[in-house]
């Protein structure tokens, strides 16, 4: 889905969370980067590993809940972290196994999911 078609009011999703989406391209992959703008910057781990979420990567625009998860719907690569994965559950969009769950360093869990497409050779 074109980016230019989304709407472009500033909407929070159910939780009152910003989220921020961001479109990388190169050569003819984009893949498509979400995140609440409250964990910009922040350092998550779980038992295996640590991610530092950064700034540069994820924070474009702000969408709405909806509109993420159409976006959702129309990327065959993602990288997506936070509430808007909780909510893409709910309306059984993802499947929580598919999700690998990070802790913040006060102890909220958080979602992030990583979907890539390889196109054929």
């Amino acid at each position: 889905m074109p980016v230019s078609r989304l709407n472009n009011s500033s909407q929070y999703t159910s939780s009152s969370t910003r989220v921020f989406f961001k479109i990388h391209r190169k050569n003819r992959t984009e893949i498509l980067a979400l995140c609440d703008e409250s964990l910009l910057g922040q350092e998550l781990f779980n038992e295996k590993a640590r991610m530092r979420i950064p700034i540069d990567f994820y924070r474009g625009q702000e969408i709405s809940a909806d509109d993420a998860l159409r976006l959702l719907r129309n990327y065959a690569n993602v990288n997506a972290v936070g509430s808007v994965l909780e909510l893409g559950i709910k309306e059984n969009l993802i499947n929580e196994d598919a999700i690998i769950w990070f802790t913040t360093s006060e102890g909220k869990k958080i979602p992030h999911l990583l979907i890539f497409s390889i196109p054929p050779i």
